[in-house]
């Protein structure tokens, strides 16, 4: 007797983590996207029965629809560098690969992430036009418990179903909270992260510039991903690093109002996805500026992980030229800026979450989890956002009772485990707890 098929698209550190997730009740079909990755999954082992980069020349560009992507050809962080009818061609057999995959194997599931690249997209888009359950994980608020999206091209609190908690979820939610409203909160995620003057990021940094460089320029192999930009920026940030120099939050006026932007990394799929027409963070900027008083003022902290973006040129150059604008670096703890600030502004920003829950005003832009958490006003535009910041603030914050319950609703609706990297990603346990939810979303 055969076994159902899960395909599973494995991308980065997924190459080596997804082969480990096999078990006797499916049968595991392994995609990749680079011939590094495919190289890294039969390292473990495996067959990878078809890799995108390796199949490229010999795969026939399918038809597409017009108004075929829901999203649009500037999502994709890689591609703009081919132009239009080179763009027709890939995006034709990026719906050729994945149809005929589809159609051979004709999988129960496909595992992979929330929609980052265009690649994503158009296997979310075929595995729906088939019926086959499209598994992208995202991380609950909750450490070691995770959920299935239901549209793995958005984010938004509106996409959840979120049960009644029992007791053991309401446990959970207690101790999440308490750790939540502590003054020095920080997410798994940025925890243990290395310094702006690490010597071995900066020459692995350089390493890779030069690498994709030489790929680029020289190599005869298509390649979909271009990490120049991202490596180039790493090494001028770290000059610039010596010669420019940030604000301070006692540099504010004490009477002004501060409303706070947490910059997002980029690139990011919560940026080009989650929050598209925002995405240029630099016009983001200058429309927040765009709404405020002559007695409000925008603070702009970097992200914990990307330490420096603010002092590149285009975010420079804003500074120079805009009142009332002050940029942080990412040393500098949110909850400082909190204790400052009386409003956030956010696209998709977890500070924005951690605000909501110890009462602050929240404005979203973008789609992001907590956009229907009370507290929290998801914003149509910034006409929309500029008569809300003229106004004052509004109050009625959640409660700890309804921040809890929103915490225990969310875990009920998530499985044990953590599939993204951090320290237990490959102990048994954790293999064990993510496989399983794999087979009940999968097969039942």
């Amino acid at each position: 007797m055969s076994h159902p098929k899960i395909l599973f698209f494995a991308r980065g550190y997924q190459a080596d983590y997804f082969p480990s997730l096999q078990c006797d009740r499916f049968e595991a079909i392994f995609v990749t996207l680079t011939r590094a990755e495919k190289a890294a999954a039969e390292r473990q082992g495996v067959t990878v029965c078809a890799c995108f980069e390796a199949d490229f020349d010999r795969l026939e560009a399918a038809p597409v629809p017009d108004g075929y992507l829901s999203t649009s050809l500037m999502a994709d962080r890689f591609l703009g560098r081919f132009d239009i009818a080179q763009r027709r061609v890939l995006l034709g057999k990026m719906i050729g690969f994945w149809s005929d995959l589809l159609d051979s194997h004709r999988p129960a599931a496909v595992v992979n992430e929330l929609v980052a690249i265009e690649i994503s997209e158009v296997l979310l888009i075929e595995a729906n036009r088939r019926g086959i359950r499209y598994l992208a994980g995202m991380n609950c608020v909750v450490d070691d418990w995770f959920y299935w999206l239901t549209n793995p091209l958005t984010l938004t609190g509106a996409a959840l179903h979120l049960p009644e908690p029992d007791d053991a979820a309401r446990h959970a939610a207690r101790g999440y909270v308490e750790e939540l409203q502590a003054s020095d909160y920080k997410p798994f995620y940025v925890k243990n992260l290395s310094g702006r003057w690490a010597l071995r990021p900066l020459a692995v940094g350089l390493a890779r510039w030069l690498l994709w460089q030489w790929r680029i320029r020289f190599s005869r192999a298509f390649r979909y991903e271009d990490y120049r930009e991202e490596y180039g920026k790493r090494l001028g940030i770290a000059i610039r690093s010596l010669v420019l120099r940030y604000d301070r939050l006692q540099d504010i006026p004490d009477d002004v109002e501060v409303i706070f932007y947490p910059l997002h990394q980029e690139p990011e799929a919560t940026l080009n996805y989650m929050s598209e027409y925002y995405a240029n963070q630099v016009s983001t900027i200058e429309n927040i500026l765009k709404c405020l008083t002559p007695r409000q003022v925008l603070v702009v902290k970097e992200h914990p992980v990307d330490k420096g973006a603010l002092l590149r040129p285009k975010f420079h150059a804003v500074r120079k030229a805009a009142s009332g604008l002050y940029y942080l670096p990412a040393e500098v703890h949110g909850r400082q800026v909190l204790r400052r600030a009386t409003r956030v502004v956010t696209l998709t920003s977890t500070v924005g979450w951690e605000a909501a829950a110890i009462g602050r005003t929240v404005y979203v832009l973008g789609q992001i989890f907590y956009d229907h958490f009370k507290g929290v006003h998801r914003m149509s535009g910034f006409e929309a956002l500029k008569a809300a910041l003229r106004q004052p603030a509004p109050g009625s914050p959640a409660s700890a009772e309804e921040l809890e319950a929103f915490v225990a609703r969310m875990v009920m609706a998530s499985y044990p485990g953590n599939p993204f990297p951090h320290a237990g990603l490959y102990s048994e346990a954790n293999r064990a707890k993510v496989l399983h939810a794999i087979t009940d979303a999968a097969l039942g």
